[in-house]
């Protein structure tokens, strides 16, 4: 039995494949004889410009990035040990997960028949994504102590919002087809909640050192690039695919401190996640206003 998310993808793509069909009548007898004829004759004049909106979707996933976790052990000075600063470091697992976003934007030119053509456009585009993240941490630098090591993890969940500029290149030639480059920078709001930090070496069971605040949210510059083709039907309806690469810079989180009666008590950690690279592969839908 089909669950929900199947049967809302078999949907989207029946009403994908049946857009064009309905959008298509608004042509008289298109022609594709285009390369032979000055004009576009299957429709009316086409504009130069266009205000479209969007929504795309997609798989993205990231690299194994560093992450970082300093704190303080407050041993009692009777000891021999006192304050103890921990300094932990390691890699994040590369991670994948399903995203989505919409978008709006406006492009300054239009082709005309037998004639190559560049249309630039400014966009403006909202995506959203989660993943749970786990790495493993080794602390060096105890004095005193032998080595120790830490497993983290965190539910990670992503807002980029980015502003971007799009190259298309079009002649009626191709049959509607477009190819295009964009680029843009922006920034990431991301939030880690339900944290853990476990020391697993010498093993402490049951203590989670992110135990009093497990949650914490931080902004990060983020930069893209994207490639893809986008098909035109009827001067309204594009539909398009596309690769894309998403930059994200390094974001600092403040986690809780240890607060358990069998543990010795610690400062709040900080947490750095190191710039994150993402390869994401992209569908949807353009319509023009």
């Amino acid at each position: 039995m089909l669950n929900l998310g199947r049967l809302a993808l078999l949907s989207a793509l029946v009403s994908l494949t049946a857009t064009p069909l309905m959008a298509w009548e608004c042509c008289e007898q298109p022609s594709w004889e285009c390369c032979e004829q000055p004009s576009w004759e299957c429709c009316e004049q086409p504009s130069c410009n266009r205000l479209y909106i969007g929504a795309f979707g997609g798989e993205i996933y990231s690299n194994a990035g560093k992450v970082s976790q300093y704190g303080t052990a407050y041993f009692p000075e009777l000891n021999s040990i006192g304050p103890l600063s921990v300094i932990a470091k390691g890699h994040l697992n590369k991670t994948s997960s399903g995203f989505g976003g919409v978008q709006i934007g406006y492009e300054w030119s239009k082709p005309v028949c037998s004639d190559w053509s560049f249309a630039p456009a400014g966009e403006l585009e909202v995506f959203f994504f989660k993943h749970k993240k786990k790495g493993h941490l080794i602390n060096q630098t105890v004095n005193g102590l032998d080595e120790h090591d830490f497993s983290d993890s965190f539910h990670m969940n992503s807002t980029a919002i980015l502003a971007n500029i799009v190259l298309s290149v079009n002649n009626d030639c191709l049959f509607g087809f477009s190819p295009y480059v964009g680029g843009g920078i922006g920034a990431t709001r991301l939030s880690l909640h339900k944290a853990d930090s476990f020391q697993v070496e010498p093993v402490e069971a049951g203590v989670n050192h992110f135990n009093s605040d497990r949650k914490d949210s931080s902004w990060a510059f983020a930069a893209q690039a994207k490639a893809g083709l986008r098909y035109n039907f009827c001067q309204m309806f594009h539909i398009f695919a596309e690769y894309r690469y998403l930059y994200v810079d390094a974001s600092n989180y403040v986690l809780g401190a240890t607060n358990y009666l069998t543990h010795v008590p610690t400062s709040p950690w900080n947490v750095k996640v190191k710039d994150v690279h993402y390869n994401a592969f992209t569908v949807g839908v353009q319509f023009d206003l």
